[in-house]
């Protein structure tokens, strides 16, 4: 199409046009301001043109076609399109609630994991010493109403419970996804001690070892000071 006169060029958003150049026409550019999709201008030089469009202030995706055709007698065209998402990253890690420093074999807790805004909202998940956590029926991913520009926090809610023959640490770690391409990540991680009845009893029988050792010295000082009592008013 090099050698070929420009007839016009042409910009879509889905199906509907919002942009067209036509260097034969007055005014050579004409934009149209389609349903949530402000145009806000364009330009054409020889070799391109832009157009500048302002976006919904909501997750959307959609597709951008460019579409260039010659006079004729061939009348030839040639289109060009691509997708683009609407997105807001969050610009923090998520946040882990509720984690305690030390359970108990036996008990259980409730953790909540809540992400930082984005747009579209983030999807959660939940590993336990780098498992993934399958969701009981009433732990999905819960969202807050939309904020200023769409934005949208999400949280989830998992039940930890602590094996009765369980001993050592839990690694905790909330995975917050934003769903677009590629994906986007962010994590938290906690550590949970587990205090198991056997770390109990070293710890008991530690403090009895050390009373005993510390009564004997006690009963062998009692002793050697009532012998120089004696040395002494035996000596009077």
């Amino acid at each position: 199409m090099d050698e070929q006169k420009l007839h016009s060029v042409k910009w879509y958003r889905d199906t509907n046009e919002i942009f067209r150049y036509n260097p034969t026409q007055q005014p050579s550019i004409r934009l149209f301001n389609i349903s949530d999709v402000m145009v806000q201008g364009g330009e054409c030089q020889p070799d391109y043109c832009v157009v500048r469009v302002m976006p919904p202030p909501i997750s959307t995706r959609a597709a951008y076609t460019c579409e260039v055709s010659t006079e004729g007698p061939r009348f030839q065209i040639a289109r060009k399109t691509k997708h683009m998402t609407v997105v807001a990253m969050p610009q923090a890690d998520p946040v882990i609630i509720g984690a305690p420093k030390v359970l108990k074999p036996g008990e259980q807790v409730f953790l909540n994991c809540t992400s930082d805004f984005s747009l579209p909202p983030s999807d959660i998940n939940w590993y336990i010493d780098e498992e993934l956590q399958k969701p009981e029926p009433w732990q999905k991913t819960e969202v807050t109403g939309n904020q200023p520009g769409g934005l949208r926090r999400s949280w989830r809610v998992m039940r930890v419970r602590v094996p009765t023959t369980a001993s050592g640490s839990l690694r905790v770690r909330c995975e917050s996804i934003l769903l677009v391409e590629p994906p986007v990540v962010r994590d938290a991680n906690t550590i949970i001690t587990i205090h198991s009845r056997t770390q109990l009893s070293k710890y008991v029988s530690n403090i009895s070892g050390t009373n005993v050792v510390n009564t004997g010295l006690l009963i062998a000082t009692i002793v050697l000071w009532t012998l120089i009592k004696i040395s002494r008013l035996t000596s009077l």
